[in-house]
């Protein structure tokens, strides 16, 4: 079960890490970021993007799993 958790942060990690704001072929940025809250040069005003949310629903997707099964393999 820890190799499931570890997995799903590393997943929400990865998406958390890029700047995801749109483009012009609507697809996420994967620019890195420059900051926790900072995207990339061209999508300094962009709030939460799809990514973010994903990355969000992975964290707690890995909490969840590590709430019911504890560390226990």
């Amino acid at each position: 079960m820890l190799l499931v958790v570890a997995l799903l942060v590393i997943g929400g990690m990865a998406l958390v890490s890029r700047c995801g704001g749109p483009t012009t072929f609507h697809r996420p940025c994967r620019r890195r970021r420059k900051g926790l809250f900072a995207r990339c040069r061209d999508h300094t005003f962009t709030l939460i993007t799809i990514t973010d949310l994903a990355g969000l629903a992975l964290f707690g997707l890995a909490g969840g799993v590590f709430a019911l099964f504890g560390p226990v393999a």
